[in-house]
């Protein structure tokens, strides 16, 4: 409501602008046209009382000059004011004075000298004797005198006091026409916006100056569609994921409720309850394993590890104290697993790439046959367009994000960054290759008939993946069926890191 009250009418807008310039551009327009008028009428009133003033001078060149000042008298009298001036200054005859040896000598006159001069001169200035603005025309008579004749004139300023109706009438018309040209222009101006399609902005036909403002508009329903599909799908994730959590967990509830219930009754033979509590432990630590992954991608799915300290963590070093924790499983498979390479170190959570790597190599090891290799290889290399390699890339937006400030690359080459490199080499079934994205999907196996005979709760790669997004790195497969498949990991070194800072969005 209160931004209501603040917001501005248009036509209120246009009016006021209008209305401004209007009365602006009369109150100019009559200003010049008052100041050219006045200069107009004055030289038109010089020019008639000089016509005046030869038509006297040329009367009394023939009357005797001792009855000039009778004929003055006697034959002009009016509102022209006369005078006649001696050769030398001193004032003869003044209509409007009757007292002309008061008055002092005129021979500084402006107009006087001028007649002395040219024979005639015309000019409006400030009368001493008067007090007011005056009009003089001065002739040279043939005897040296000068008949001169004079009316009081308007100032400018009086002259325009005269005009202050005629504008205020034409102000008013304006303010009333202008009321009407707003309205009209409002109606007209609105006319297009009114009829703007913002399900579809960049398709309406409208000002050129509101093209940017559409653009930002079109952009932010992009973007807002992008975040409800990104919020459907992540919806549709976790009812997926919810779905299959239950799924996974059911089956080992039931396996161990079942033999509980037979060893509770004592339906289970003596002989047989060793088997029977191995099958009902092992039920357990699938359980316990399926829980702990689902705990893990929780947390990554929410905020990351963050009651971890991050640090320095050699990927080598780690690659084989997670070898040596699957040995155990990697002889029960009959698969050698070797790790070899260079140092490569990294800023991050150990505890989380550790999974990564146990995750990774145990992959290798359950898809595996008797006799089959788990080969990891760790180095340091110099990545050219880092994020831009992978199969499995991230967003643009994600990978914008991660490439300004989160990553400070020094130049070994032209756009190019130096970064640690895990390949987990195995010599499996393989990956087709419509199967090669969807192997870190959460839950997803190639073959559900043989999960059971893998093993595994079928989020290792999933738990895998978001352990190298969250490092700011990139994971991809590539895989060759019949011969096997390697998982390629790239995680900035150390080196290239000012500071760890996980990438929020590693959830995809």
């Amino acid at each position: 409501m209160e931004n209501a009250k603040r917001a501005q009418s248009l036509s209120g807008r246009i009016f006021a602008t209008v209305l401004a310039f209007t009365v602006g551009v009369i109150a100019v327009t009559a200003l010049v046209i008052t100041c050219i008028y006045y200069a107009l009428v004055e030289h038109d009133n010089e020019t008639r009382l000089l016509i005046y003033t030869r038509d006297v001078a040329a009367h009394l060149e023939n009357v005797e000059p001792s009855k000039r000042i009778e004929v003055l008298s006697g034959q002009f009298s009016g509102e022209v004011r006369l005078t006649l001036i001696a050769s030398d200054g001193e004032v003869l005859y003044d209509s409007a004075m009757g007292k002309t040896r008061e008055l002092p000598n005129h021979a500084d006159r402006p107009e006087v000298l001028d007649a002395a001069r040219t024979g005639e001169g015309a000019i409006t200035r400030f009368s001493d004797t008067l007090r007011t603005d005056t009009v003089y025309a001065a002739v040279l008579l043939d005897d040296g005198s000068v008949m001169r004749a004079s009316e009081m004139r308007k100032s400018l300023f009086a002259f325009a006091r005269g005009m202050v109706w005629p504008v205020v009438a034409a102000s008013v018309v304006a303010v009333v026409l202008v009321l009407l040209l707003s309205q009209v222009l409002t109606r007209r101006i609105m006319r297009p916006i009114d009829a703007l399609d913002f399900a579809d902005p960049l398709k309406n036909d409208i000002y050129s100056e509101m093209v940017p403002l559409l653009e930002r508009i079109d952009e932010q329903q992009r973007q807002l569609k992008e975040q409800n599909d990104e919020l459907a799908r992540a919806e549709s994730m976790r009812r997926d994921f919810s779905a299959n959590v239950s799924h996974e967990m059911k089956t080992p509830l039931q396996v161990i409720s079942g033999y509980a219930e037979l060893m509770r009754s004592g339906m289970v033979p003596p002989e047989d309850t060793a088997r029977f509590a191995s099958l009902i432990y092992d039920e357990s630590q699938d359980m316990r394993s399926l829980i702990n992954d689902v705990l893990t991608l929780s947390r990554l799915d929410e905020v990351g590890f963050g009651g971890v300290a991050a640090g320095r963590v050699d990927l080598l070093e780690t690659a084989k104290r997670m070898a040596a924790r699957l040995s155990a499983l990697a002889a029960e498979r009959g698969v050698n697993v070797t790790v070899d390479g260079e140092g490569a170190t990294v800023l991050g959570e150990g505890t989380l790439l550790e999974e990564m790597l146990y995750n990774l190599i145990e992959n290798g090891i359950r898809y595996n046959h008797v006799g089959g290799n788990v080969q990891v290889t760790v180095c340091e290399e110099w990545v050219a367009d880092a994020f831009a390699s992978a199969d499995l890339r991230l967003s643009p937006q994600q990978a914008a994000q991660m490439s300004h400030g989160r990553v400070a690359a020094t130049s070994g080459a032209c756009g190019a960054q130096r970064q640690a490199v895990v390949r987990v080499r195995d010599t499996g079934p393989g990956i087709p290759p419509e199967a090669r994205d969807k192997v870190f999907e959460r839950f997803y196996r190639m073959e559900k008939s043989r999960s059971k005979e893998t093993g595994g709760t079928g989020l290792g790669l999933a738990i895998a993946k978001h352990a190298v997004l969250y490092h700011n790195g990139t994971i991809e497969v590539e895989s060759e069926m019949g011969k096997g498949s390697v998982f390629i990991v790239h995680i900035p070194a150390a080196d290239q890191m000012s500071s760890f800072e996980p990438f929020a969005s590693s959830r995809r």
